[in-house]
Parts: structure tokens; C-alpha cells; sequence
């Protein structure tokens, strides 16, 4: 199943009773279309960064789900059809993706340790070799 997130912002004209029941009936669609909802976050009331259909702020509301994929497109189109929905994204998110980013990193960063070493390791060596040649020099 893939991970997902949806952010949408409510108009300011509903009551906290009132955003709290179109989660709900966000998260009811949601299972409705055969996904699930593990989390749900109300992140308040905040300003917009600009202004959308004459407001300048709304609630954000925050939800993670899984799901197929299939659910998105229908969840997508109700979201619009809502007028007190002033703006919504739904962004696919999966662990996998930030596993194998984390292994590529942690391969990046023993590769460069590697050629530390094997810098200072070499080094190491041309400045024994001097050491060696200045002795037999003197002999």
C-alpha cells in the first residue's frame, strides 16, 4: 500500500465543531473509497501567503492514509467540488523512497571515508619511503 498526505485548508467562517466535522467527512470518504486514515492533525488557524477568494486565512487540516492509489482522483474531485475547501494537495509519500535515500547517503558518506583513508594511508607511505631513502643516503 502507498503512503499518502493530504493538507487542505478550510475557510475561516466555520466553527472549530464545524472543521472538525468536514474531517470527518474527509476521513469517511477516505474509507469509503477502500483506504485508510492513520493520522489526523487540526495545525489551527493560520495567514495565508496570499489571498485566496478574498480571505486571508484558514484551518489547516493535516491527514496521513494509505492506500492503492485509485482513491486519490475520486478524493481529489470532492475536495474541489467543497466550497469550504479553499485550497487542497495530496502528496505521495513513501518510506521507501526515504530508506533508499538514507542507504545512499550512508554509501556516500563510507565512500568518502574510504578515500580519506586511502589519501592519508598513502601519505603515510611517501613520507616513510623519504624517511627510509635519507637513512641509506647517509650509509
Amino acid at each position: 500500500m502507498r503512503k499518502y498526505e493530504l493538507l487542505f485548508i478550510v475557510r475561516p467562517t466555520l466553527s472549530d465543531q464545524e472543521t472538525a466535522a468536514l474531517a470527518e467527512q474527509v476521513k469517511g470518504h477516505i474509507a469509503n473509497l477502500g483506504a485508510t486514515v492513520t493520522n489526523v492533525q487540526n495545525l489551527g488557524r493560520r495567514q495565508l501567503a496570499y489571498e485566496i477568494d478574498h480571505v486571508r486565512e484558514g484551518t489547516y487540516v493535516l491527514m496521513h492514509f494509505e492506500g492503492n492509489g485509485t482513491e486519490v482522483a475520486e478524493l481529489d474531485r470532492r475536495l474541489r467540488v467543497s466550497d469550504a475547501v479553499l485550497r487542497h494537495i495530496i502528496i505521495r509519500i513513501d518510506e521507501e523512497l526515504r530508506r533508499m535515500e538514507r542507504m545512499k547517503r550512508r554509501r556516500q558518506r563510507k565512500a568518502a571515508r574510504r578515500a580519506q583513508a586511502a589519501a592519508s594511508r598513502q601519505t603515510r607511505e611517501q613520507k616513510s619511503a623519504r624517511g627510509k631513502g635519507g637513512e641509506e643516503a647517509k650509509s
